[in-house]
């Protein structure tokens, strides 16, 4: 496979695309780092949402809980809307000083500076894909666990939404109830039973095909085959390449001409009150627009703290609260007519020598050598010294080790 670029190359290779010189090829942790973003702004959401649970916004909070893979998707979808229309890179992209460029150099996604861009299509469907892919992942996951938990039996999956735990795992199922949640899959009429069977066989293969997808693009990109690291943006016509300085100096005066054009009509309101909110109103939008970047980063590293922070907490708590070992209860004194106690503690009380292979029989608390007490409880069952019964005979030994051995 050729890796040169072709500026009129529009029937190329699905995968191969333009190739991206040395300075604006992104680094393979670049990317992963982007990709990531999202998983820890999630994490971020629904831990805001779980601290207002447990204060005086808990009603809305819990409701919010309960819908906070949508609700997160669709705040996604407008953020990395607003994202690639101010630039051509979605949040985490234009967070690590990415953006997405076009594989088939169209003369419409040629800019008036000579550069082409992706268009206002691509735009839309990269903000439907980055928005919404992982939502239906993390959905269809829950469903298939939750219509065929026998298939995760002996296995623990890990959560699947930052909002939930999930289903309940398949391990702490008993066989029993397994049965009866395939034999009412198995019996469900109409076309949602067909569905519903039709899913469960479906979905592993489909899984597993999307996934080696990923590894084959991710191992391409890394080995320098190709420019796609992500098998969806084949279906957006683009790759993810470094912009540079240049590039960012021109979108940011094509955003402030459009700025300016936006506070020219504000201004031209008929009325005071109407020009004055216009004005406010545009000022406020384009504060959070160049503030939202920095402000992001900030509120990632602030959850990471604020996880290690209460983590750590939490840890001293526990350990702060865990009670001592509680002492043994006291030996019963010795019976008149068992043996007598040595007065070293060292020595055995039946052979009258330094203790070896020590051992403590339950029943009475005192120690012996492990052969002079098993030959004893075996005939007799009970303790030589308190005669108190040793009522599971020999399974009353308890071998006595040194921490330090």
């Amino acid at each position: 496979m050729t890796s040169s670029f072709d500026a009129n190359a529009s029937s190329r290779s699905p995968i191969a695309g333009a190739r991206s010189t040395s300075s604006t090829r992104p680094t393979f942790f670049e990317l992963v780092a982007a990709d990531k973003l999202s998983d820890a702004l999630r994490d971020a959401f629904a831990y805001a949402l779980g601290t207002l649970a447990n204060v005086n916004a808990s009603r809305v909070a819990n409701v919010a809980l309960d819908y906070g893979d949508e609700i997160f998707a669709l705040l996604s979808f407008v953020a990395e809307t607003k994202a690639l229309s101010s630039g051509d890179g979605g949040v985490a992209e234009s967070v690590y000083g990415l953006q997405r460029a076009p594989r088939a150099l169209k003369p419409e996604r040629l800019s008036s500076d000579g550069r082409y861009r992706i268009d206002r299509e691509q735009r839309f469907w990269s903000a439907v894909i980055l928005a919404f892919a992982p939502y239906v992942a993390r959905k269809c996951a829950v469903m298939h666990e939750r219509l065929a938990p026998e298939r995760y039996a002996g296995s623990r999956r890990g959560r699947t939404s930052a909002f939930d735990g999930g289903d309940v795992s398949a391990r702490e199922r008993d066989e029993r109830e397994l049965n009866d949640i395939v034999r009412r899959r198995e019996a469900m009429p109409g076309i949602r039973g067909f569905a519903t069977r039709a899913f469960v066989k479906v979905y592993p293969a489909a899984n597993a095909a999307m996934e080696t997808a990923t590894l084959v693009a991710w191992a391409g990109y890394l080995f320098g085959r190709w420019n796609i690291n992500d098998p969806a943006l084949i279906l957006v016509d683009c790759y993810i390449t470094r912009a540079l300085p240049s590039e960012l100096e021109a979108n940011a005066r094509e955003v402030e001409a459009w700025r300016a054009i936006e506070m020219r009509r504000a201004r031209e309101a008929n009325s005071p009150a109407a020009r004055i909110a216009n004005v406010g109103a545009l000022r406020v939008k384009n504060f959070v627009m160049d503030y939202a970047q920095s402000a992001l980063i900030a509120a990632v590293v602030g959850f990471k703290l604020t996880e290690w922070w209460y983590g750590a907490a939490e840890e001293r708590v526990a350990n702060a609260t865990t009670l001592p070992v509680p002492p043994p209860p006291p030996r019963p004194p010795p019976h008149p007519l068992g043996v007598a106690l040595p007065e070293d503690k060292n020595l055995c009380p039946l052979c009258r020598k330094t203790i070896r292979n020590p051992a403590l029989l339950v029943c009475s608390g005192y120690v012996f050598c492990y052969s002079c007490v098993h030959a004893h409880v075996d005939r007799y069952s009970d303790c030589p010294v308190s005669l108190h019964r040793a009522v599971r005979g020999v399974d009353d030994i308890r071998r006595l080790f040194d921490g330090s051995s």
